[in-house]
């Protein structure tokens, strides 16, 4: 996809609808007119951790918290089972705040302690609440790489000036695009918002081009601040072996920018444990204005957050590594479905993703392509595709597959939406439904093919 400039985006006091729940209108008259749909459009993790597993968690937990050398450990001062339906601490329980901070020091290789952790409803009550703050900052600036999650938007009060960056369709900001647009911009923005792996292609950085891209931020300003958000933690496919304990090892770089208060991570156990239910995220920074955003916007908007679901949280944190293991074996098979089907299609391509859970499908080569009314069901009138919104519609109506257009991916208004033919094509479904998809966009193609050549 060719580069485009900056695009500026001014929050609106208004709320929109998500655009990920909004694509499953088409599939709703589809499903009407008798087609069997399958939606690809949800990343809700599959499989998830049986519930005797979850419980296993906890009784370890609650095991070790009875230890007499575990007395004092702030890990293990759990909340006796009476406490657990009472109200929790806007920060978070202790116990979670320091058994994250733990487990943020060992996997990230930044040392960080309770007090620089904070607890969010969900991980987007986190996002939110940490930049709340904002709203007594008129005009303050927040670069984000296009195409990203559609929420990014939204998460940052009315007036804030989001900027897209052009990242060439990645969804990852590198440190040669972050610089290019700091000189455009001419002034330190309050933040720069990451996600890697990207939601949705699911590029990642390696190791070197995430170290270059801090080290870029260290030597472009002085105060601007890296909001990390990373909901898919090690869930992520780019090492040659997968080695549980490595995925996440920062570089020198970031680890200065956070010893300076300049990085927030931004964690949830929705996608990494599969407990999207739990609504548990959490903010790892030094940041005191982040920190006591978030838990000003807990005690005023956001609400409490279960006691219970946080201790499942943190028992999945402290034991839960075996299960990412399986997960991660897991994706990796159907992210070789995913890729092998998609390899097959003449007129779309995806180069496999680096993490997430989510396929980015190009169908740039079925612009033009003609749609014969054989091909539709009855009352919906032959077209021919020359928007990416058509495209939706040839998926559904020919395919039965119902997924994400990506032009729902860059902020309202942006020139570069209409210019991309992506998909975000969800490959956590099950296998026989992952299959099924992959085979009916075969024989949807083949329709179109074969009516071309009539």
């Amino acid at each position: 996809m060719a580069s485009s400039p900056l695009f500026h985006y001014t929050r609106p006091p208004a709320l929109r609808r998500s655009p990920t729940m909004s694509a499953g209108e088409l599939a709703k008259d589809a499903i009407a007119r008798d087609i069997a749909v399958d939606m690809f459009t949800i990343g809700d993790l599959f499989p998830k951790p049986a519930e005797e597993e979850v419980a296993a968690w906890v009784k370890n937990l609650r095991a070790e918290a009875a230890k007499p050398e575990n007395k004092g450990n702030p890990i293990y001062n759990l909340r006796p089972p009476a406490s657990l339906r009472a109200y929790s601490e806007t920060t978070g329980i202790p116990s979670f705040r320091a058994a994250a901070a733990h487990v943020f020091s060992r996997d990230y290789g930044m040392k960080a302690d309770a007090a620089h952790v904070m607890v969010g409803n969900g991980g987007k009550g986190a996002l939110s609440g940490a930049f709340y703050y904002l709203a007594s900052k008129p005009g303050a600036t927040v670069l984000l790489a296009a195409p990203g999650w559609p929420t990014n938007y939204d998460l940052f009060p009315t007036g804030c000036n989001v900027v897209e960056v052009p990242t060439a369709g990645r969804g990852v900001m590198m440190a040669d695009e972050l610089e290019s647009a700091l000189k455009t911009l001419g002034k330190e923005p309050e933040f720069i918002f990451i996600n890697a792996p990207s939601n949705p292609t699911g590029a990642n950085y390696s190791a070197e081009q995430r170290e270059a891209f801090m080290a870029a931020v260290l030597r472009l300003t002085k105060h601007t601040i890296v909001a990390s958000d990373d909901p898919y933690g090690k869930l992520v496919f780019h090492q040659p072996v997968y080695d549980i304990r490595s995925v996440l090892t920062r570089g020198q770089a970031e680890i200065s920018l956070f010893d300076q208060a300049r990085l927030a991570v931004f964690r949830t156990a929705s996608k990494e444990y599969g407990m999207a239910d739990s609504r548990v995220g959490w903010v790892v920074t030094k940041s005191s204005e982040m920190l006591a955003s978030l838990q000003s916007y807990n005690e005023s908007i956001g609400g409490g957050m279960s006691v219970r679901n946080q201790l499942e949280v943190q028992s999945a944190l402290l034991y839960g590594d075996d299960f990412i293991e399986r997960t991660v074996q897991t994706l990796l098979k159907k992210r070789a479905m995913l890729t092998e089907g998609i390899g097959a299609l003449r007129l779309a391509e995806m180069a496999p993703p680096s993490g997430t859970i989510y396929g980015w499908v190009n169908f740039a080569q079925m612009k033009g392509q003609h749609v014969p009314a054989s091909a539709l069901p009855e009352g919906v009138p032959a077209f021919t595709i020359s928007t990416p919104h058509d495209i939706g519609k040839y998926l559904v109506y020919v395919a039965g597959v119902c997924a994400v257009s990506g032009t729902a991916f860059y902020a309202p208004g942006s020139p570069a939406a209409e210019h991309d033919w992506h998909v975000r094509m969800s490959f956590c479904n099950d296998e026989a439904e992952l299959a099924r998809g992959l085979k009916n966009l075969k024989q949807a193609e083949a329709k179109i093919l074969t009516a071309q050549a009539a």
